[in-house]
């Protein structure tokens, strides 16, 4: 019995062991479950605390950038303070707070535009329109040339041949090249007196300056009684210098730094940096008139360039005017009405831009003094005797009534310009006719464009700083 009882009590212990060993591992499993899950607790608090301060971050950003889409921005490394001021409806959004500073060594001037809340901070890079669509001459439509043409293009990428990529034309819509032929809308007298000079003029070259020379496949060359169409076979004698029918031409975002929409935002701070504005309705006359007194403006005031906003037709024509000669860029913005130029030009030193934002391309034709009867022929008739005599060159040269009637820019004579020509009329039909000599400047598109390029966000440089998640 004694035996028996002694082995029922070391069972039992031994039992009350094994339970307590259990209970024991049971309680730091619990123990240790209880601790992480605590853990994911702080955790998950820590994430959603983060998510809500990003959240609130990303709303004062979102709104600075719609305002600077919609209204612009004025930025100076000297008072970075106003650059802030201007943004006053978005600060403090959610509790964030807005900041701004420059890129530092940036040659560009790039800013870095952020907000923050809490310990999260989300950011974009601000970037000037750069004028991504560089060629000699850039429509957003089509463009007929016809006459000797010496084109000075774009000088694009350096190839390992020592060669560039040039480009000299760039269109939305055809292309078509044709040198003048021989006596061609030419009276006999001329046609005598120029024969030789003709003879060798009568042809489309694209030359670079100096030693630097365009690549065979990036130059293209048009001699006399020869056509290159886009629209046919001949097109094949427009090398890659001459782009044709480019998709999703935005051109005054391009240069401007806002959508086509905002063109009254460009416009207000045109007008506040002290640019001519003048309304021409009544007399095309009146652009050249007001180029000569922005020249003498600029001149005064030691301007870095002078700045014309015509509303409305724009005749180039000297007449008897004193010759326009700058020093500095002149930016000529044409917003709804034709360009027209009859004689010579040399040298037109800046930036000519013309759009038409409230005013179709077919609407140009009135401006022209074009009249379609009822059988379908179009006839002139215009009190200023440059547009007459132009309307009735286009209406003989373009055949096709539908295409006359679209034309916004027709020039005929001698022009030579130094910077960029710009015709940002979608559905126009732009003819040059005569001596188009136009030579790409780099430095001159920007320095015509300087304090007018809108800021605008990077599409690719958004971003967000993220601390890590500490464990509780």
């Amino acid at each position: 019995m004694k035996y028996v009882a002694k082995c029922t009590r070391d069972q039992g212990i031994a039992t009350l062991a094994v339970v307590a060993s259990i209970a024991l591992i049971t309680l730091l499993i619990v123990l240790g479950v209880s601790r992480r899950a605590v853990n994911d607790i702080q955790q998950t608090q820590a994430k959603i605390t983060t998510e809500q301060s990003l959240s609130r971050a990303w709303a004062a950003l979102d709104c600075a950038v719609a305002k600077i889409k919609h209204d612009g921005i004025h930025l100076s490394k000297d008072d970075v303070a106003a650059g802030i001021a201007q943004l006053s409806p978005c600060q403090h959004i959610a509790g964030s707070q807005l900041w701004l500073e420059p890129w530092q060594n940036s040659d560009r001037g790039m800013w870095h535009l952020y907000a923050t809340h809490a310990q999260q901070q989300v950011g974009v890079t601000l970037a000037k329109a750069t004028g991504a669509r560089r060629s000699s001459f850039v429509t957003s439509g089509s463009a007929a040339f016809y006459g000797g043409n010496r084109w000075r293009p774009v000088k694009g990428k350096k190839r390992e041949d020592g060669l560039y990529e040039c480009h000299s034309i760039m269109a939305g819509g055809d292309v078509m090249i044709r040198p003048r032929t021989l006596g061609e809308n030419q009276s006999k007298s001329s046609e005598s007196s120029k024969n030789e000079e003709e003879k060798s003029q009568n042809r489309f070259t694209v030359r670079l300056d100096g030693s630097d020379e365009c690549a065979p496949e990036y130059k293209t060359e048009v001699s006399e009684y020869t056509v290159a169409d886009s629209r046919d076979e001949t097109g094949a004698r427009l090398k890659k210098d001459v782009q044709t029918n480019v998709e999703n031409m935005d051109l005054f975002n391009d240069y401007f730094g806002v959508p086509r929409a905002q063109w009254k935002t460009v416009k207000a701070q045109f007008e506040r940096q002290g640019g001519f504005v003048v309304n021409t309705q009544d007399d095309a006359s009146l652009c050249y008139e007001t180029l000569l007194d922005a020249v003498a403006s600029s001149k005064r005031r030691e301007s870095a360039n002078a700045k014309v906003w015509v509303e409305g037709p724009c005749d180039l024509s000297r007449e008897g005017n004193a010759a326009l000669k700058s020093d500095v860029p002149i930016l000529l913005v044409v917003q709804d009405g034709i360009l027209a130029l009859r004689g010579s030009m040399d040298t037109f030193n800046g930036v000519i831009y013309q759009f038409n934002p409230t005013l179709t391309a077919y609407g140009f034709a009135n401006q022209w003094g074009m009249h379609t009867s009822e059988t379908g022929q179009i006839s002139c008739s215009h009190r200023n005797n440059n547009i007459q005599q132009l309307c009735e060159m286009i209406t003989s040269t373009v055949t096709n009534p539908d295409q006359a009637s679209r034309v916004p820019f027709w020039f005929h004579g001698s022009f030579i310009t130094k910077g960029a020509f710009i015709t940002d009329v979608p559905d126009g039909h732009s003819v040059v006719y005569g001596s188009f000599q136009p030579t790409y400047s780099d430095e001159t598109v920007q320095q015509s464009f300087k304090g007018l390029k809108q800021w605008r966000p990077l599409g690719n440089s958004y971003h967000d700083i993220k601390p890590p998640y500490e464990e509780g």
